[in-house]
């Protein structure tokens, strides 16, 4: 839309001064100031982009523009100038170019102040996000140190549990002590010799401990079968084919047993068939969960054979404690019957067991048993070649189960919970 004509010559004037030019300039002084003017005013010039800034100069931008259009056009009909006003006096103008000026100045001032609120701005953006991370650094560190604390406690809970024990064996130790004094001096003399062959005997698993695996192997059968199918490179294959060689065993030998009852050929046939496929799936599950806890079995012993662990024997024994507590089946829960700590903590000597019955009434007879032995031994101060000096344990342990054969499985799941939980527990550093 076309900008409207002044009516007087204070007018033309007014639209000089908005493009900061004399009454009275030339066309050519018209356009340059204008594009001075729209270089600083134009909206996708301007450097403060904020919403009250880029209205103000959006409206500049307009009247200068309109400025220009008007004078021009002028310019255009009349080839000159428009007539200024009566000119003014040398105090006038210079009054007026100092207000001239001063505008300028302010404008400045304002630019600069604008500049300084962005930067302040920025700032303060950037010490809120310092602040978050602050915080977020501050809350791991909480909860880090909420998790010390917890472990605290737990270890403190341990070792008063150690301390208890030790003092129950010093007094079954004093008991038994009284109970030899005054026996005959045949009983004395038994006792004796009793102790005697039990400090060999404990001699001699010492050695063997500090020789080899913990505890000798006993099933040398079993352990030769599963070396074999834990093979990653050829394990599944003899799997593959011990499971074949199995069902074709089944299968003939419950051919031979129906069919020598059934005539092969007779009317019963169908009645022989149903028998002896009964009789495969009832194999196949029994000799499947025999051949799984054998696996178990065979899996605990080997990581219960003696190895070293990089922990001061005080905390092997905390960390085996904890594992014992986390393990419970069938409402049962692990029990120790002996604890004997070497002098100063160098050691200890551990033995629990576990009795239970997979029956749901509480008053059922418990006639599966699991005793856990765990030895342990410090062997030395940490070194300079250990990281952060840590003394190093040498540990071995292993279970025995006592349960019938169609008990077997649940007896391995236990002694696998257990063997699992002591392994996270000895791996698990604080």
């Amino acid at each position: 839309m076309p900008a409207p004509h002044p009516r007087t010559h204070a007018d033309y004037d007014r639209l000089y001064y908005r493009l900061e030019l004399e009454p009275g300039a030339s066309a050519a002084d018209i356009k340059h100031n204008y594009r001075q003017l729209a270089q600083i005013f134009h909206p996708d010039k301007w450097r403060h982009p904020t919403a009250a800034s880029l209205h103000w100069a959006d409206e500049q931008f307009k009247k200068i523009k309109e400025a220009r259009e008007v004078l021009e056009g002028y310019w255009l009909a009349h080839h000159e100038a428009p007539a200024s006003r009566a000119a003014l006096s040398e105090p006038q103008l210079a009054r007026a170019l100092d207000q001239v000026r001063d505008l300028q100045l302010r404008r400045e001032r304002l630019r600069g102040e604008l500049d300084a609120l962005q930067s302040e701005q920025a700032r303060g953006v950037a010490e809120l996000t310092r602040m978050q991370a602050e915080r977020e650094r501050l809350a791991s560190e909480l909860v880090h140190l909420r998790d010390e604390a917890a472990r605290a406690r737990a270890s403190e809970a341990a070792r008063r549990e150690m301390e208890l024990a030790q003092q129950r064996s010093r007094e079954r130790a004093a008991e038994a002590q009284r109970e030899r004094d005054e026996a005959e001096a045949a009983s004395a003399s038994e006792a004796a010799s009793q102790a005697a062959s039990d400090a060999a005997s404990h001699a001699t698993r010492d050695a063997a401990m500090a020789a080899g695996p913990w505890p000798p192997a006993r099933h040398a059968l079993r352990d030769a079968c599963f070396a074999r199918l834990d093979d990653p490179s050829r394990g599944w294959l003899i799997t593959l084919s011990g499971i074949v060689v199995a069902l074709i065993v089944l299968f003939v030998v419950t051919h031979w047993i129906v069919f020598s009852v059934f005539d092969a050929t007779g009317g019963w046939r169908w009645l022989g068939d149903t028998l002896q496929a009964v009789l495969i799936a009832a194999g196949v599950v029994f000799a499947g969960g025999f051949a799984w806890a054998q696996r178990g079995f065979y899996r605990a012993d080997r990581a219960g054979r003696a190895h070293n662990v990089a922990l001061p024997a005080h905390e092997t024994w905390q960390r085996v404690n904890a594992a014992l507590r986390g393990t419970g089946r069938y409402g049962a829960s692990w029990r120790i019957e002996s604890c004997t700590v070497s002098p100063g903590d160098a050691g200890f000597d551990l033995r629990a067991v576990l009795s239970y019955s997979t029956k749901a009434d509480a008053d059922s007879q418990t006639n599966q048993t699991l005793r856990f032995h765990c030895r342990a031994q410090q062997t030395g101060e940490g070194g300079e070649g250990d990281v952060g000096g840590v003394r190093e344990t040498r540990l071995a342990w292993g279970f025995t189960v006592e349960a019938p054969t169609w008990w077997l499985v649940p007896a391995a799941k236990i002694v696998r919970d257990l063997r699992r939980r002591v392994e996270a527990e000895l791996a698990a550093r604080v």
